[in-house]
């Protein structure tokens, strides 16, 4: 597969500029102030958290939530006295909350666990007691392996067939491979709103009408959009979508949303005096009471965000000041998009993987995967971490991609992101320090190519 060096890309003089994407330059300082995380220094410099990809940083408001409910609302579900009242008066508030974030019809349509992962893995076993041999599932190649594993068992456990959709050499999804996996026998399309590795955005909208005109079900992951761009499941139209809080500024959780039928009709495994309707039937065990209130604080700082900074003013529901936040946050990151393509464009020997146009800048978030010549990405990633900037390395879980590139017996690709809080000044300190690594003069890892 052909692989994209940027530094030989010429900027497309239709491309937009980042003056086209003002967005919250000018709150920065205010947004930033709001993440206590931001204030470690290294070597007397703010530390560079470019590992958002990986799970970001929290609010203020996270943090005081989730303590503020170990002090006073500690408690178990379901009792008579005061801390579990409060307690489940938190529980209920954070699934209408959610319900807010996603664009549901209402809380019932969402339930909590433990990560995307562990949720997709409950929902596909639940879907694969109605499948039987000869019933096919399709997965993609550009999919996190937490959209694939889940459906591949099934292939072992009930004889499934498992379709495959292809990329092209941009990254983005090959459709006539999905148009030609698409039959009678199609049961679930499982596909990424946004590819973890490269920043993809999928046309997931086109491909939940192309699964519906078969009868197929869609099973959306969403862990990656979620930081960066507003969701709509009711517009999307799709059977199932999943999220991970922590990786859009809460605490550790994942987050699934299923049309009511959906979710009323499947059986779930569950103990038995667990609720039969969803969302009780689909949480398994005690739910994290500290990290649910500690994710209300963060939704509070994605209205506050939104009344703020996004337009709609103080009187705003809490639904209207969310979409307005993640709208604000999408104009910000496009800005942020922009000046790291073309910062990453003066890299010797950098070949970065996926959408590097900037006139096809709105189909992908800020998220870059790349490869540096003479380095292993696991030393670029170390060389990264002693000057501060922190930054991943490997498949990220994204392994189909990583051996459809041919990279997977070579350490995979370094993969730096950027979410609103972080800065641009943040872009040029990455650049110079790549620069300073990838020169001819620069001490290469020892024993490495």
């Amino acid at each position: 597969m052909p692989s994209h060096h940027v530094q030989n890309r010429p900027v497309s003089s239709t491309a937009p500029t980042i003056a086209d994407a003002a967005g919250l330059g000018a709150a920065l300082d205010s947004i930033r102030a709001e993440f206590p995380a931001l204030s470690r220094q290294h070597a007397g410099r703010p530390y560079s958290y470019l590992d958002g990809p990986g799970g970001t940083q929290v609010p203020r408001r996270t943090i005081e939530a989730m303590a503020r409910y170990l002090k006073r609302s500690n408690a178990n579900h379901e009792g008579a006295f005061p801390t579990s009242e409060e307690s489940d008066a938190i529980l209920a508030e954070a699934h209408a909350a959610a319900a807010d974030f996603l664009g549901a019809a209402g809380p019932d349509d969402v339930a909590f666990g433990q990560n995307m992962t562990t949720l997709t893995f409950a929902v596909s076993r639940a879907i694969g007691r109605t499948l039987r041999a000869g019933d096919e599932v399709v997965v993609t190649r550009l999919d996190h392996d937490a959209n694939i594993a889940p459906w591949l068992a099934l292939e072992e456990e009930r004889g499934v067939t498992v379709r495959w959709v292809g990329i092209r050499d941009d990254c983005t999804l090959e459709l006539a491979d999905l148009e030609r996996a698409l039959g009678p026998r199609t049961r679930v399309v499982a596909v990424g709103l946004a590819s973890n590795a490269t920043g993809t955005i999928n046309p997931v909208r086109r491909i939940v009408e192309m699964a519906h005109s078969v009868g197929a079900w869609t099973y959306v992951d969403a862990v990656h959009a979620a930081p960066h761009m507003p969701i709509g499941v009711v517009e999307l139209d799709t059977d199932f979508l999943v999220c991970s809080p922590y990786k859009f500024f809460g605490p550790h959780l994942g987050l699934l949303y299923g049309k009511a039928e959906r979710l009323e009709q499947l059986a779930s495994y569950k103990v038995r005096p667990a609720p039969n309707r969803p969302p009780g039937k689909w949480e398994t065990g005690t739910l994290p009471g500290e990290s649910l209130a500690g994710l209300l604080g963060t939704f509070d700082y994605l209205a506050w965000l939104g009344r703020e900074f996004g337009g709609v003013g103080e009187n705003a529901t809490r639904r209207e000041a969310l979409a307005a936040a993640m709208r604000a946050i999408r104009v910000t990151e496009r800005g942020l998009a922009l000046r790291a393509l073309q910062a990453l464009a003066g890299i010797p020997g950098l070949t970065l993987r996926g959408l590097v146009d900037p006139a096809r800048i709105d189909d992908r978030v800020p998220t870059f995967a790349f490869t540096l010549a003479g380095w292993a990405p696991r030393d670029v990633a170390a060389e990264m971490g002693r000057r501060g900037i922190a930054v991943w390395d490997g498949d990220y879980y994204a392994c189909e991609l990583i051996r459809a590139l041919g990279l997977a017996e070579s350490g995979g690709m370094v993969r730096i992101g950027f979410v609103h809080y972080n800065e641009p000044a943040e872009i040029e300190r990455l650049a110079e320090a790549l620069r300073e690594i990838a020169t001819p003069t620069a001490a290469q890892p020892p024993d490495r190519p």
